[in-house]
């Protein structure tokens, strides 16, 4: 329990230092996550999604480090490492981690008047934290980086 809670508190720590910078909000409306980065267009960046049609209790979170590997004017590629938790099950002395999750997509920048605005579609395997269940996610969604 002691060991979880201090990755918990260690991930959140480093992902979140970097949002002093710029910040970007996202939603994915299929999923209804919600989600808050760091600055996108750097070549690290972190990313905390939250589940938002859910009971709080049950509710689940994504922590990833992301890594832009080609930037263009119109188009990012990235990919990502974190996993997937329910942050309340810690405090019920239940296992909070669900899955590892490796995520891969385009952010997509289609009007140049607006380079903030970006189309996400993303690929995410998710491994189970036991290693015995796989699941592919597809992810479609908007963001605006500021």
């Amino acid at each position: 329990m002691k060991k979880a809670k201090l990755i918990i508190l260690l991930l959140l720590s480093s992902a979140l230092a970097p949002l002093s910078a710029q910040v970007a909000v996202s939603y994915y409306p299929l999923e209804s996550t919600f989600s808050i980065s760091s600055d996108t267009e750097q070549l690290l960046w972190a990313d905390l999604r939250l589940e938002t049609n859910t009971f709080i209790g049950l509710m689940n979170t994504e922590l990833q480090l992301m890594w832009n590997w080609r930037r263009s004017k119109w188009l990012n590629y990235y990919s990502g490492l974190g996993f997937n938790f329910k942050p309340f099950y810690a405090a019920s002395d239940l296992s909070f981690l669900n899955a590892y999750v490796l995520s891969t997509g385009i952010r997509l920048k289609p009007w140049q008047a607006q380079p903030g605005f970006q189309v996400i579609v993303e690929l995410a395997p998710f491994l189970s934290e036991s290693w015995d269940a796989a699941r592919l996610r597809s992810s479609f969604g908007v963001a605006y980086n500021f």
